[in-house]
C-alpha cells in the first residue's frame, strides 16, 4: 500500500486548496482506531476526532474540549494545525469554519448524518473509494466465536415489537440495521473479536412482509452455532449485491449508516424514530440483574487495585495492575480503553497514554475511568480518584480536597434528586459547579451518557445543551459523572467522579455500582449536613465490597 499521506496528496492533485476528510472510522464498528488515517498521520490516539488534509499535506486536527490537551501532547512537533473546539460545539460546524465553502473529498466510510451535516453547511462533497485495505480496521479477530444469550427476550419476538412500531409509522417491508449494537440487541448475539467491544462485524436486514420462515437476513463472516429462530446467515460479500436487488423501500437510520452503504439503496426511507435504540436503552430483568453482578465483581477489582497502590510505581505499571485485577474478578475484556492519569495528566480528561516515566509519589492523585465486559456483553463504567498515602500537606493538598468536595457535592445532589430527565439532571451540577470556572476549573462536558452493550448508548442523553428533555424511563441506565478540570498550574489537575445508575421510577434512580469514595480528599465542612448524611449511606453500603 502506498504511502498515506500520498495517498491523499494524489488524491488532491497536489493543490493546496483541495482537502479530504482524513479517514478515521472503521465502516462496520463506526470506531476511531489505533491504525486509522487519521491516527498513522496525526499521532491522535483518542476516540473522538476529525481532521483534514489538503493536496501539500498540511492537516488541521479537531478536537472537543475532552481532548485538548491530549491533541496537543500527541500532535507535538508534528506541524499540526489542532482545532480546540468549545464544548457543544460540532464537527460539522468546525469543519465548514475552516474550508469556507471549498470542496472536501470524503470516504465512503463517512457516517450519513456527519456527510448531511457537511453539505447542510454549504460544503460541496465528493467521494472518494479508498484503496484496498486502504485504512481497514485490523483489529478484529474473526476467530474468536460469537455466542448466545438464551436468557433474554426472543429475537421473533422483538421483531414483532419492532414490526408494530414500524407499521404504525412506516409501514415500509424492510429494514436495513447497521448499527452493530442493535443488531447485537435484536439477535441477542455477542463477541469479544474486537477491543473494547461485545458487537460483531455485521449487518442485519429484516422483511416485515415475511409471515414465517426467513424474518431476517444476518450478513457475517463468522461461524454462528446458535443463529436465532428466524434468521438466515449470509456472506458480508453478498451484503451489497442483495441490497440493490430490492426495489420496495428501505427503511435506515441516519445515524448509523454510512454513505456508501446509503448508496446501495435504491428506495431509502429515512427511520423517522429509531425504535430498536428505545427497545435496547430499556433494560430487561434479566439484564439488570447482571448489570449488579458485574458492577459488585468490578467492585471488588477497584478494591484490590486501591490495596497495591504504592509510591515508586508508574503510570504504564498501575494501569497493568488495574486490568490484570479486572481480569482476575471475572471480566472477559475491558468495556474501553481504560483512562489511568497520575497527577497533573488527571487534568486531560481521555488521559490514556500511560506514561513509562511519570512515577508515583506519595500525595498524588490517581484518576481511573474504567469498565469491563462480563459474561452478558453490557458495559460498565465507573471513575474514581485516588490518592498515594495522604494528601499533600500545602496550598495544592488543600484545594484538591476542596474540588474532590465540590464535584462530590454535585453528585449527591443528582443521584438523591427527583429529575426525570437528563438536561435537568445535568443542570443541578452545574449550578454546584460552574462558579469554579473562576478559579481555573472546568466543566466542560455532559453530566453523563446511556451504556447498554456500548459504554455509550442513546438514549438517553444526560446533558442540558440543546435543552434535551428526553425522559428517563424505568430501567434506562446510564451514568453520572461529574468533573472539574484546571489545566494551568499550580493547580493543574482534574476530578471526575462517576456511577452508573439504572431508572427505578419517575425521578428515582438506584447505583449499580458501590464503591467507596476517598474519604481522605473529602472536605466534609464544605457539605451540607444533608449531603453528609447522603455520603455516610453510601459509605456504609459500599464498605469493602
Amino acid at each position: 500500500m502506498e504511502d498515506v499521506k500520498e495517498f491523499y496528496k494524489k488524491l488532491l492533485n497536489y493543490d493546496k486548496n483541495n482537502f479530504a476528510l482524513i479517514k478515521s472510522a472503521d465502516e462496520y464498528y463506526m470506531c476511531h482506531y489505533i491504525g486509522s488515517p487519521l491516527n498513522i498521520l496525526t499521532g491522535f490516539s483518542g476516540t473522538t476526532a476529525e481532521a483534514i488534509i489538503n493536496g501539500l499535506g498540511e492537516i488541521t486536527l479537531f478536537v472537543d474540549p475532552r481532548y485538548h490537551e491530549q491533541a496537543d501532547f500527541e500532535t507535538k512537533g508534528k506541524n499540526i494545525k489542532v482545532v480546540k473546539m468549545n464544548f457543544g460545539e460540532n464537527f460539522s460546524n468546525a469543519i465548514s469554519k475552516a474550508l469556507k465553502g471549498k470542496k472536501l473529498f470524503v470516504s465512503g466510510s463517512i457516517n450519513f448524518l456527519f456527510y448531511e451535516k457537511l453539505k447542510d453547511k454549504g460544503l460541496e462533497i465528493e467521494p472518494y473509494k479508498d484503496l484496498e485495505g486502504f485504512g481497514e480496521n485490523k483489529n478484529v479477530n474473526l476467530k474468536n466465536e460469537i455466542f448466545f444469550l438464551d436468557t433474554l427476550k426472543d429475537t421473533k419476538d422483538k421483531l414483532k415489537t419492532l414490526k408494530e412500531g414500524i407499521k404504525k409509522r412506516h409501514g415500509a417491508r424492510y429494514e436495513l440495521i447497521t448499527s452493530l449494537e442493535e443488531i447485537a440487541y435484536l439477535t441477542n448475539l455477542r463477541s469479544f473479536s474486537m477491543d473494547n467491544a461485545s458487537t460483531f462485524k455485521s449487518r442485519l436486514l429484516i422483511d416485515f412482509g415475511a409471515k414465517e420462515g426467513v424474518l431476517g437476513l444476518l450478513f457475517c463472516d463468522y461461524e454462528i452455532k446458535n443463529l436465532p429462530q428466524g434468521l438466515l446467515q449470509l456472506k458480508i460479500k453478498d451484503f451489497e449485491q442483495k441490497i440493490k436487488s430490492i426495489n420496495e423501500e428501505i427503511i435506515f437510520s441516519k445515524g448509523s449508516i454510512t454513505l456508501g452503504d446509503y448508496n446501495l439503496i435504491k428506495k431509502p426511507l429515512e427511520c423517522r424514530e429509531n425504535i430498536v435504540a428505545k427497545m435496547a436503552s430499556i433494560k430487561e430483568k434479566n439484564e439488570i440483574e447482571h448489570l449488579k453482578s458485574a458492577f459488585s465483581r468490578l467492585d471488588k477489582a477497584l478494591n484490590s487495585f486501591k490495596d497495591k497502590i504504592k509510591a515508586g510505581l508508574s503510570e504504564y505499571e498501575l494501569k497493568e495492575i488495574f486490568e490484570e485485577e479486572l481480569l482476575k474478578y471475572g471480566a472477559k475484556t475491558t468495556s474501553f480503553k481504560t483512562i489511568l492519569a497520575v497527577s497533573d495528566n488527571s487534568s486531560s480528561i481521555h488521559y490514556s497514554n500511560y506514561d513509562k516515566n511519570k512515577i508515583l509519589k506519595e500525595g498524588d492523585l490517581i484518576l481511573l475511568d474504567c469498565g469491563g465486559y462480563y459474561e452478558m456483553g453490557l458495559a460498565t463504567d465507573i471513575t474514581r480518584v485516588f490518592v498515594c498515602g495522604n494528601p499533600q500537606n500545602n496550598t495544592l493538598g488543600k484545594k484538591q480536597k476542596e474540588v474532590y468536595s465540590a464535584v462530590l457535592k454535585a453528585f449527591l445532589n443528582c443521584y438523591h434528586s427527583n429529575a426525570h430527565t437528563g438536561a435537568d439532571l445535568d443542570k443541578i451540577a452545574r449550578k454546584i459547579l460552574t462558579p469554579w470556572a473562576k478559579e481555573g476549573f472546568l466543566f466542560p462536558h455532559a453530566l453523563g451518557h446511556g451504556i447498554g452493550i456500548p459504554v455509550h448508548q442513546s438514549p438517553p442523553v444526560i446533558s442540558s445543551y440543546g435543552d434535551k428533555k428526553f425522559p428517563l424511563y424505568k430501567n434506562m441506565v446510564h451514568s453520572i459523572e461529574p468533573g472539574l478540570y484546571c489545566e494551568n498550574k499550580p493547580f493543574k489537575f482534574g476530578i471526575r467522579l462517576e456511577n452508573t445508575v439504572f431508572a427505578t421510577g419517575r425521578g428515582k434512580r438506584e447505583s449499580l455500582s458501590h464503591f467507596e469514595f476517598e474519604e481522605k480528599l473529602i472536605e466534609r465542612s464544605l457539605l451540607t449536613k444533608k449531603e453528609q448524611k447522603w455520603l455516610d449511606m453510601w459509605q456504609k453500603k459500599a464498605g469493602r465490597a
